[in-house]
């Protein structure tokens, strides 16, 4: 249970609407907790919690494979603007397979008031198998001066020192493919993730705030719609062209 502090605003806006979510420590290895700052607006007085959960999308295929990563209640709501930090620890990898595990994913915030679910915020992970720490730099990076005059033959120049290494990569897609057949075991040290926070998909669902009915119309009515579209979000995906070289610092 999160205890607050607020700030009033006026607003017009629906009961409950979340104005804003910043993705914390990201990029970041596999193993560290999600951390979210999530701010959000209540124009009314409500009577109980709002339950926010995180859920980790294991498989396109098995919606067995979902992991609950936290569920908890906040409040007492006060009208106005609120905001606070939703951690969530890692997913556990045993119940990943070794395909699953590195690739684009998708974690799930949700938010329900009476067990009633009215706000689902989807974004899309990207997981990359490194065999060298890509977040710590292997070499300072110092101002580089315009070349001189004569810099091209010096290039060329044998005594010349080395080049800087570059930045560490991600394993390319065919060799982690081909360790996979071999029945290589990954690391899971050597996972790092980076959640595509620029790209949320944000879906709403119209519930009765004054209800205290304990089953949710939304899963009553939708439930399997709701599995089919975290599955539908799970393999856009994995269809999905990540056009980046490694992982960038957000």
């Amino acid at each position: 249970r999160i205890e607050f502090a607020s700030a009033s605003v006026e607003s017009t806006m629906a009961l409950v609407n979340v104005t804003n979510v910043i993705v914390l420590d990201n990029p970041t290895v596999f193993t560290n907790p999600f951390q979210f700052e999530v701010e959000f607006e209540c124009l009314g007085e409500l009577e109980d919690d709002l339950e926010w959960k995180v859920t980790y999308v294991g498989s396109a295929e098995d919606l067995d494979a979902d992991q609950v990563l936290e569920e908890v209640c906040v409040g007492p709501v006060p009208v106005g603007i609120s905001k606070f930090v939703l951690q969530a620890d890692a997913p556990d990898p045993a119940r990943i397979s070794q395909q699953d595990l590195v690739g684009v994913t998708v974690v799930l915030i949700t938010c329900s008031y009476r067990e009633k679910e009215f706000v689902r915020i989807g974004y899309y992970v990207n997981n990359e198998y490194y065999l060298q720490n890509p977040l710590t730099p292997m070499h300072p990076h110092t101002a580089i001066a315009p070349p001189a005059p004569g810099a091209a033959a010096a290039a060329a120049d044998p005594n010349a020192p080395p080049a800087a290494p570059t930045d560490p990569q991600p394993v390319p897609v065919e060799q982690l493919q081909e360790m996979l057949t071999a029945g290589t075991q990954l690391d899971i040290g050597n996972v790092f993730r980076n959640i595509m926070h620029e790209k949320p998909r944000v879906t709403r669902f119209q519930i009765d705030w004054t209800s205290h009915s304990g089953v949710a119309n939304n899963e009553a009515a939708g439930g399997a719609a709701v599995g089919a579209d975290n599955m539908a979000m799970k393999q856009e995906a994995e269809a999905m062209v990540v056009a980046e070289d490694g992982m960038e610092v957000s």
